[in-house]
């Protein structure tokens, strides 16, 4: 993300700076790992729900956002997030994730 942001030398593309994250978690919610689909979609609704954003949210109004994952194990995240921003009025959100975990379904 460093490079992107630097590159962007003409701010077509409103990268965070490095470090300063615009959704950040602000409470804690209970964790996902190893739980059934339906604790895995609590637990996403849970952590959405916890999100704000640092910015001025008049950036999020007709905005397209990628979001970026780690891994991507249910959807139910990037899912409960896209949703939230959605309600905010984003226009289009997309996911980026840098690792799927094997679908034992």
């Amino acid at each position: 993300m460093d490079a992107a942001f630097a590159e962007d030398v003409t701010r077509a593309f409103p990268f965070s700076a490095p470090g300063e994250h615009r959704l950040v978690k602000v409470a804690e919610t209970p964790r996902s790992a190893t739980k059934s689909l339906d604790a895995k979609r609590a637990a996403a609704a849970a952590h959405a729900a916890a999100l704000t954003w640092t910015g001025d949210t008049g950036d999020i109004k007709g905005a397209g956002v990628l979001l970026v994952d780690d891994v991507f194990t249910s959807g139910s995240q990037l899912q409960q997030v896209a949703l939230r921003l959605r309600a905010s009025g984003a226009a289009d959100v997309r996911g980026l994730v840098l690792a799927r975990v094997p679908w034992n379904g």
